[in-house]
C-alpha cells in the first residue's frame, strides 16, 4: 500500500491511472476535478470516500492539517494523538503552540478572532 500525503482545499495529483474509477471520485460529494489540474478534497469525509475507492489500486491518501492557531501545517502521522484522534478535522493544534505555556489564552482570543466576537473588559 502507497501512502501519499494531501492537504485539504489544494489540488493534487493521483499517481496512478483511475480507468474507470475516475467516475466513482468525481462523484463523490466534496470531491473537484479541475482538468489540468487535478483533485481537490474538501474534508474529512470526502477523503474517507475516497479513500475507499483508491485502496483497490493500492494508493491511501493521508491529510496534512492547518494548526489553528499559527496556520503551520500538522503531520497526522507525527502527531502523539494519532492513536485516540478520530481524524475528522480539518484543523488541529500543533505540538509547538500546544507546549505554550499561554495557550488557553492564545486559543480563546483566536476563537473569538475567528467568530467575531470582542471580549468585555470583566472577560479579559
Amino acid at each position: 500500500m502507497q501512502y501519499m500525503k494531501i492537504r485539504y482545499g489544494e489540488t493534487f495529483s493521483i499517481p496512478r491511472r483511475l480507468g474507470n474509477l475516475f467516475r466513482e471520485v468525481v462523484r463523490i460529494k466534496g470531491v473537484e476535478y479541475i482538468k489540468g489540474k487535478g483533485f481537490i478534497v474538501r474534508d474529512y469525509y470526502a477523503l474517507s470516500n475516497l479513500n475507499k475507492i483508491l485502496a483497490r489500486l493500492g494508493l491511501i491518501l493521508t491529510p496534512e492539517v492547518r494548526c489553528f492557531i499559527c496556520g503551520k501545517y500538522v503531520d497526522c502521522e507525527k502527531c502523539e494523538f494519532r492513536n485516540n484522534c478520530k481524524r475528522d478535522v480539518t484543523i488541529c493544534i500543533c505540538d509547538d503552540c500546544l507546549n505554550n505555556k499561554n495557550i488557553l489564552n492564545i486559543y480563546l482570543a483566536k476563537q473569538n478572532k475567528f467568530l467575531g466576537l470582542k471580549l468585555s473588559s470583566s472577560q479579559k
